[in-house]
């Protein structure tokens, strides 16, 4: 039961930092440089100098775009790892499937009932 109650408030606060740190905004961000980068690969009329200095800038920008996505994952893994210490069963129940379903339901329970307390706000 408590590893339950802990996944519920795992799941709530994950949802709720990546709604902070605006991860999807960040992923999109990624995307967008990867697909600047090709254009540029595939761009012949530019000179070589000029791809240099975009290049440069593209994966500066990429850097730290890659950088905020894996400080995001690992504050999630740190926050995994210390609930973990309050029940120690709770990282297995995360990492089995019946616990990754129940994850997924949860967070999309918890969006449907945030969605819906919005909608009449």
């Amino acid at each position: 039961m408590i590893n339950q109650l802990l996944l519920i408030f795992y799941t709530v606060l994950i949802y709720e930092l990546l709604k902070l740190f605006k991860f999807k905004y960040i992923i999109k961000s990624n995307f967008e440089i990867y697909k600047k980068i090709i254009k540029l690969f595939n761009f012949n009329q530019a000179s070589d100098f000029r791809k240099q200095k975009l290049l440069f800038n593209y994966t500066k920008s990429l850097l730290l775009v890659s950088i905020k996505i894996l400080s995001i994952i690992i504050f999630i893994l740190i926050i995994m790892l210390l609930l973990n210490q309050l029940s120690t069963s709770f990282l297995n129940l995360v990492i089995s499937a019946f616990g990754i379903i129940e994850i997924t339901l949860f967070f999309i329970i918890y969006h449907k009932f945030k969605k819906k307390i919005y909608e009449k706000l």
